[in-house]
């Protein structure tokens, strides 16, 4: 589980600021299972979770985050001195009840520091540390082989992603939670086809198809099944006049997925195999007098996107990962936002201790539902830009020391925390002025 994320001189967020999920209130001290972000448009909450996902990637080494030996991080750019600086990640972990803490730093050019520490029955031992091209480790890491990576480790990579290609196992723990237990969603379209893929992986599987159509029933969209049926695929020359350059288009005869191309035959990746399946092979049963089945293109834009994140939600569940959603409420109704929040904050629904961290305009999670907060106070957190300096301060509402009672998605909206924009109504006017 994650404990608190650091960042410091990544686009927004000049100095360092600190998403910390240990509870407030609560006498335990395991992290919380859920953490909202709000903020105004262009305040830097989405720039927290991109943050996130940078070292998400770094750690994994994908989607070129070192291409061509050069590191594309992005630092605070307004101002000479910190475009300059290293920009700074770090986490805390909770793996198999240990504690790890685990960072870097890094500029353009290069990886200027690593760290990686371990926590067994509270002691901190160092497992190595890294500087520039200099390297500690500890006894308990210390071994021909950590010496062996190291010298393979690049100057714009890092030793854990070295280490695991080579299939260590000193420093498989954190590496694993990064590749196997921290999932990211948003509406990005090349984002929903990933989840999207996974929710129609779960629909073929018959120990979890049940499972999804639960969450798209209880959701009162209509939907009483989901069908995934299998398809023949079969490739064509098209026959249209037009030069051969690689296109293509899809079309069916007589329950056959036709691929026309001109050129070269497309590869089947698993972006397309998702989109023909979603197109071509998924269809949904409608409560109503006459049954009906339904094409998902056909669905509304709030049921597409329930259905693309009901797998991330199922597979966060039973595997106890973090998933980190931006612009949660992105055409979904607050009441189903308020219950997809409550299967991650319940015991019986999350008995793993899977986490959903997340950012959102939705003010009205903030307030009480028959008498009870949804969002306790120690999950709520807000963006602020500072309008001199144009950097981003991220802050918990405990800051301000709540009392119960109080209503904090009118005293939100009102501008009491901060997070909100100012409205200039003049503008506005001005604006619209013939």
């Amino acid at each position: 589980m994650l404990i608190n994320f650091k960042v410091a001189n990544f686009r927004s967020l000049k100095d360092p600021q600190e998403l910390d999920l240990r509870s407030v209130y609560r006498k335990d001290s395991s992290p919380l299972n859920v953490s909202a972000i709000y903020g105004a448009n262009g305040s830097g909450k989405s720039n927290v979770l991109l943050a996130l996902r940078f070292m998400h990637d770094a750690v994994t080494d994908q989607a070129g985050w070192n291409r061509r030996g050069r590191i594309h991080v992005e630092p605070f750019l307004l101002d000479e001195e910190a475009s300059k600086n290293p920009t700074s990640f770090a986490v805390e972990l909770i793996i198999e009840e240990i504690r790890y803490a685990y960072g870097f730093s890094v500029t353009h050019e290069r990886v200027t520091e690593e760290w990686l520490h371990s926590f067994p029955k509270k002691k901190k031992r160092v497992l190595f540390e890294r500087d520039n091209d200099e390297y500690y480790f500890g006894p308990s890491f210390a071994s021909a082989r950590a010496e062996v990576i190291k010298e393979i480790t690049s100057p714009t990579g890092l030793y854990i992603s070295t280490a695991a290609k080579a299939n260590d196992d000193s420093s498989r723990a954190v590496y694993s939670w990064f590749s196997e237990h921290l999932w990211f969603a948003d509406d990005e379209d090349s984002n929903r086809n990933i989840q999207r893929a996974e929710t129609i992986k779960l629909l073929r599987d018959p120990d979890s198809k049940g499972r999804v159509e639960k969450l798209l029933e209880a959701a009162d969209i209509g939907i009483s099944e989901a069908r995934i049926e299998d398809f023949e695929i079969e490739y064509r020359e098209d026959p249209e006049k037009g030069e051969f350059d690689g296109s293509f288009r899809v079309t069916i005869e007589d329950g056959k997925t036709i691929i026309l191309y001109r050129g070269k035959r497309p590869e089947m990746t698993p972006y397309l195999r998702t989109l023909l399946e979603a197109n071509h092979s998924l269809t949904f049963r409608h409560r109503g007098k006459d049954e009906q089945l339904f094409s998902l293109d056909q669905e509304s834009r709030g049921t597409q996107t329930w259905f693309d994140i009901s797998g991330l939600i199922v597979k966060a569940l039973d595997g106890g990962h973090a998933l980190i959603v931006d612009e949660l409420d992105t055409s979904l109704h607050p009441l189903l936002l308020a219950q997809m929040i409550r299967l991650f904050q319940r015991e019986d629904s999350n008995p793993h201790g899977a986490q959903l961290i997340f950012t959102t305009h939705d003010a009205s999670l903030m307030g009480r539902n028959r008498g009870e907060e949804l969002l306790r106070r120690d999950e709520i957190w807000f963006t602020q830009k500072d309008p001199e300096i144009g950097s981003t301060e991220l802050y918990p509402l405990t800051d301000f020391r709540p009392r119960d009672g109080l209503n904090w998605e009118k005293r939100y909206l009102g501008g009491s925390v901060g997070g909100v924009p100012y409205i200039s109504e003049n503008l506005f006017d001005e604006a619209a002025a013939q």
